[in-house]
């Protein structure tokens, strides 16, 4: 009888203290709820608006920013390989850097960059190099290439890059996030638009 008393007394404990520890994650905002994650998704939403305007001005560095999100993306013009008989620009490419990341307690951040090349108004190749932080969690990544409008390399003109990240938090329980960034390319006119930036549980 006072072996079970014992066991019950640890087990009560055990889970007082994990009790304790989540409502101290919550408190601390280490790790977003669901109500949350909603509201930093329309955060996100009007962060994208905003950097895809400044795309379509020419704007090359850009890093906007609201109460609990930051997203950038930035691009650089690199050497013209060749040019046409009329001096248009026929291939070339550009170094590209798109990113997510909250700024509240949970950090985490989801980044993704590469170069962009095309050949005239058709698209020669997309390449990427993930890139994910955040000390309090687990991360991979998955990213995939594909032409919308044909394929790339041969006929296609837009290109889509598609990032998912994960970040498993370590700390207290085996919860997991999701980061997503889709980014397409234009070959035609040489440049990039946002489709998607959000966090999802």
């Amino acid at each position: 009888m006072k072996k079970l008393f014992l066991i019950l007394t640890l087990s009560l404990g055990v889970s007082v203290f994990h009790l304790a520890s989540d409502a101290s994650a919550s408190e601390n905002n280490s790790y977003p709820t669901l109500k949350e994650i909603n509201q930093l998704n329309e955060e996100l939403q009007i962060l994208v608006d905003e950097a895809n305007e400044k795309l379509e001005n020419g704007e090359e560095n850009i890093e906007v920013s609201s109460e609990n999100m930051t997203l950038g993306f930035n691009v650089k013009d690199n050497t013209t390989v060749s040019k046409n008989n009329v001096g248009i620009q026929a291939i070339g490419s550009k170094s590209y850097q798109a990113f997510v990341a909250n700024t509240s307690g949970f950090n985490f951040r989801h980044g993704v960059s590469g170069k962009f090349t095309w050949d005239g108004s058709l698209l020669k190749a997309i390449t990427y190099v993930e890139d994910l932080s955040g000390t309090m969690y687990g991360k991979s990544a998955s990213t995939n290439i594909q032409g919308v409008d044909g394929t790339i390399g041969r006929d296609a003109k837009i290109g889509k890059l598609t990032s998912k990240g994960t970040f498993t938090a370590l700390k207290w329980s085996p919860i997991s996030y999701y980061t997503t960034l889709v980014v397409d390319f234009y070959a035609p006119t040489k440049s990039y638009r946002i489709i998607t930036a959000k966090i999802s549980s």
